[in-house]
């Protein structure tokens, strides 16, 4: 079940990706709500890809 410890997988993706986002914050293209929202979508994106790619 739990034995591959913690997996964090394209973490450095997500980084980027949450900064390009608040980046559109700081530059008034988004509200902090919407940045937010995009980053767990693309982010989410990105796992669902990650935990594809890693499925016994």
């Amino acid at each position: 079940p739990f034995t591959k410890g913690l997996r964090l997988g394209n973490m450095p993706q997500i980084r980027v990706i949450v900064d390009e986002e608040l980046e559109s914050v700081w530059t008034g293209k988004k509200t902090p709500q919407q940045a937010l929202d995009t980053a767990v979508e693309r982010g989410n994106q990105l796992l669902r890809r990650f935990e594809q790619s890693t499925k016994s």
